[in-house]
């Protein structure tokens, strides 16, 4: 094999894939591709197999670099521990997401017993202990710390809290796999994320990989791997400081268990005339709702997207939605064989989507005040996302069979608070699924990664329109 190839391969739950990329002066193109059933009692052989149907040889003598990634098992496993929700516990939240992490729990100020059942029941792999400023709160952190200690999580447990408070939760959490890393928030209002997503990174290649079965492939071939939404977030901030029409851009992965949402733009605008209530967030941000995807998920996302679906299918429809769901929990590898359940299929996408993109968007509200009324922004303005990219396995073979595509077309009727969600853009597939290939390259080759995965995205027929609620200030629009 050329000098110039390299190969990457995505273990996921269901499937894991492969593919062979020339690299060329620029970028990178595709040669060859291969996918095999993920064989979760031993994730290594489904990988050897992948390597095989490519028909390389990778060992001692390799003949091409090896990069890959994994989602398998669950993926990489967070439970947060802050204290103020709309503080320190939302950015903690934020930096787990961007270490490629699912959040399975979340729980401000104190912890209680059923706080601690709920975690315990969960399995994290990591708990994220956080909350108060440098100097300020002690009290929570150590309280929670020794809360902790006296539980059944067997976890590691990753300190980013008060530094002040570090010897304490230290003492108190003496006897467990504690890890400290610099402050979420050392002053207020001021995100310091890295550490923590560099200590995350840590404890997956250090202990979650051999609890994951990967320790074996990291022996053999002297590579680490990386959870497979963390390369497509590399791959979305590649995307947006490399290429100067992608400034402004969201990327969903719609997946059988999980939606994933990524956005890569400016949080808040200062001519919105809007205040910042709690943080601002960071230009690049990624959420995952566990409750919503096509399969594995198919029931919670029938229950979360309940409104959405009997809007768009009525009653009687939703009742032969439910069959139809309750037969995926059956066999979630099963696709869809006549018209009827391709709708199906499409309008659970369309929950995923709608439902994805609300909880991922901010908000804003008109609050009247003694000066009288001002706008107050909480979370990411998405009103100037004028490109959108739909990848995962749904959503790919959408564009390969020409199938029509439902993304939030059904917004919130006029509230007190308004999602600030994209009003024009146009809408990329990854037709071929290679983007979690191409993620894999994105921190060692930022710029050719980019590059290479706007050359494979298809652009979609016609453009897609949200309807937005808009909220007048003054007689002005936002």
């Amino acid at each position: 094999m050329s000098e110039a190839a390299v190969i990457c391969v995505d273990i996921g739950s269901t499937w894991t894939k492969g593919a062979i990329f020339r690299r060329d002066e620029d970028r990178f193109s595709l040669v060859k591709r291969a996918s095999v059933t993920t064989s979760t009692d031993h994730l290594p052989d489904a990988f050897y197999a992948v390597l095989e149907q490519l028909s390389t040889i990778h060992g001692e003598d390799g003949q091409a670099p090896l990069y890959f990634s994994s989602s398998a098992k669950g993926g990489l496993r967070v439970a947060v521990v802050g204290l103020v929700p709309e503080m320190s516990l939302h950015i903690a939240r934020l930096a787990a997401f961007s270490a490629g992490a699912r959040v399975v729990a979340s729980f401000p100020y104190r912890l209680g017993r059923a706080s601690i059942a709920e975690i315990e029941s969960s399995q994290p792999d990591i708990l994220l202990l956080c909350g108060g400023t440098d100097g300020g709160n002690e009290r929570y952190v150590t309280e929670n710390a020794q809360v902790i200690a006296a539980s059944n999580f067997g976890g590691t447990i990753v300190y980013a809290g008060n530094n002040l408070a570090t010897d304490a939760v230290a003492d108190a959490l003496a006897n467990r796999k504690l890890v400290v890393c610099e402050n979420l928030m050392p002053e207020y209002g001021k995100l310091n994320t890295e550490p923590v997503r560099n200590a995350i990174r840590t404890v997956f290649l250090d202990s979650i990989v051999t609890g994951k079965g990967l320790s074996e492939i990291v022996a053999r071939f002297g590579v680490s791997p990386v959870p497979t939404p963390l390369a497509v977030f590399n791959l979305v901030q590649a995307m947006g400081e490399h290429l100067e029409d992608w400034q402004n851009f969201a990327l969903i992965d719609l997946g059988g268990a999980t939606t994933d949402f990524y956005s890569f733009s400016e949080a808040w605008f200062p001519e919105s005339d809007a205040i910042i209530k709690g943080i601002i967030e960071p230009k690049v941000k990624r959420t995952v709702e566990g409750d919503l995807g096509m399969r594995i998920s198919a029931e919670s996302t029938f229950i979360s997207g309940g409104d959405y679906l009997r809007t768009a299918l009525g009653d009687e429809g939703v009742l032969s939605l439910q069959d139809y769901v309750h037969r995926l929990l059956q066999n979630p590898a099963h696709l869809p064989t006549d018209s009827k359940e391709i709708e199906f299929d499409r309008q659970l996408a369309g929950a995923c989507i709608h439902h994805a993109l609300l909880r991922h968007a901010g908000t804003v509200e008109e609050v009247f005040t003694t000066k009288g009324p001002v706008l107050v922004q909480a979370g990411k303005d998405l009103r100037r996302i004028d490109k959108i990219v739909g990848t995962g396995g749904y959503l790919a073979a959408c564009v390969r069979n020409q199938q029509s595509v439902s993304i939030g077309d059904q917004m919130p009727e006029a509230a007190e608070k308004v999602p600030l969600v994209p009003q024009s853009f146009s809408y990329f597939a990854d037709r071929d699924y290679l983007l979690p290939f191409i993620g894999c390259l994105a921190k060692d080759f930022p710029k050719q990664a980019a590059l290479t995965a706007v050359d494979y995205l298809v652009q979609s027929g016609d453009q897609v329109q949200i309807p937005s609620p808009t909220l007048c200030k003054g007689g002005h629009f936002l």
